[in-house]
């Protein structure tokens, strides 16, 4: 009986099995987070060109090629490379022209593993 409680008394903690596997888990979460991050910061500097394209007045917004020069530029200013022109679909009806941006990225992650996102991203233009 003695000998069950103070073997009971020694077993505090993780074994070093176990440091091991948590320690390649939050490696495993640590790595996606550094994978993933970038997709949707991304995404947040396409959001901001199309608000900013949403709010210039000066693009004529009949124009699709105006529309693109100004979103172009945006997004090469904004440092946002994935999205490309065929990314992108314009419409105009009743008065007001909508823009639609539908993109994937994808990011190594192991081996042929990789890891993946879809965005879609839309503005319309009443003038």
């Amino acid at each position: 009986m003695k000998t069950l409680v103070r073997s009971k008394n020694k077993q505090k903690g993780l074994s070093s099995f176990g440091w091991i596997i948590m320690m390649v888990f939050f490696a495993l979460l640590i790595i996606s987070l550094l994978k993933v991050f970038p997709m949707y910061y991304e995404n947040y500097k396409v959001k901001t060109v199309l608000k900013s394209l949403h709010q210039n007045s000066d693009i004529d917004p009949e124009s699709k090629r105006d529309i693109w020069a100004s979103l172009s530029k945006g997004l090469y200013v904004q440092g946002a490379e994935t999205v490309q022109r065929e990314h992108v679909k314009m419409t105009r009806k009743n008065g007001r022209t909508t823009i639609n941006i539908n993109y994937e990225t994808r990011a190594p992650y192991f081996g042929n593993l990789f890891i993946g996102a879809k965005f879609s991203e839309s503005i319309v233009i009443d003038r």
